[in-house]
């Protein structure tokens, strides 16, 4: 009987420590995910290009901060999402390799991040405010002339637009074949199925999508492995696989390949 009660007491407490991390991973999941730097809204960007600021509102009482970077007679837009941490401020370093291809950049703060306020509440938020950015740009430049490029976290909102629109192509950065399998390589021990407020279907989104889809992966990348990318490469006939040898997570631009193959891309 004693063996019993001392069975169950130590069943109970793991069932209370598995719960517990359980309902922590739930609700402190924008916690998780994202990292976020703010900025003052006085701060003022130092980049030498040439770009404009703007705040555009999504939702009541819901700012979201943008750059567009600009360049002479411009040969189209690229649409940028970003990855789940910083802000702006690092981001905008971005945006020189595509000006020197004559392309003007847009870029835009999640949630939260940098300049922009309110709060991320579930992947229905990323999503919607994207759609709305976007609809904001094409009022500005010819659909067939946008590009969309999403980097990482990104990649996740970039593929459910690219599907939902006619961009002249779709690019994915470090892309996973959807969030749960993300979370499921790093946090395996969670039921991620279960718990998991975000999804990201990329590879549902990329099955739907009509333009040129391209793919560029690092083989070292830990923190979206190379695996979960390459996943993608089969689920739509129009996606072109660039592996990029050696690059890990966040240094991409500086590999000479990616460089030259963007180049053609873009060109």
């Amino acid at each position: 009987m004693e063996v019993l009660t001392w069975t169950l007491l130590v069943l109970l407490i793991l069932a209370g420590i598995i719960t517990g991390v359980l309902f922590t991973f739930y609700y402190l999941q924008e916690k998780i995910i994202f990292n976020p730097i703010r900025l003052p809204k006085n701060y003022q960007f130092p980049f030498k290009a040439d770009f404009e600021e703007r705040f555009y509102e999504v939702e009541k009482g819901v700012s979201l901060n943008t750059l567009l970077f600009k360049v002479k007679k411009p040969k189209g837009l690229i649409f940028y999402i970003h990855g789940n941490a910083d802000n702006l401020r690092y981001w905008g370093d971005f945006a020189f390799f595509f000006n020197q291809q004559q392309y003007d950049v847009f870029m835009y703060d999640f949630r939260g991040f940098g300049k922009s306020n309110g709060k991320i509440k579930g992947e229905k938020n990323l999503q919607r405010d994207a759609k709305i950015l976007y609809q904001k740009m094409l009022e500005e430049y010819e659909e067939s002339k946008v590009i969309i490029y999403g980097f990482s976290i990104g990649t996740g909102i970039a593929a459910r637009l690219g599907s939902k629109n006619q961009p002249k192509a779709l690019i994915l950065e470090a892309p996973y074949f959807n969030f749960i399998e993300l979370v499921k390589y790093h946090k395996a021990y969670l039921p991620a199925k279960l718990i998991s407020k975000y999804h990201f279907r990329t590879n549902r989104y990329l099955k739907k999508a009509s333009c040129p889809l391209y793919i560029f992966h690092g083989t070292e990348d830990r923190k979206v492995p190379y695996h979960l990318g390459k996943k993608l490469e089969g689920v739509n006939p129009n996606i072109s696989f660039i592996s990029i040898e050696g690059a890990a997570h966040n240094d991409m631009q500086s590999m000479q390949k990616y460089r030259e193959e963007l180049v053609k891309l873009l060109d």
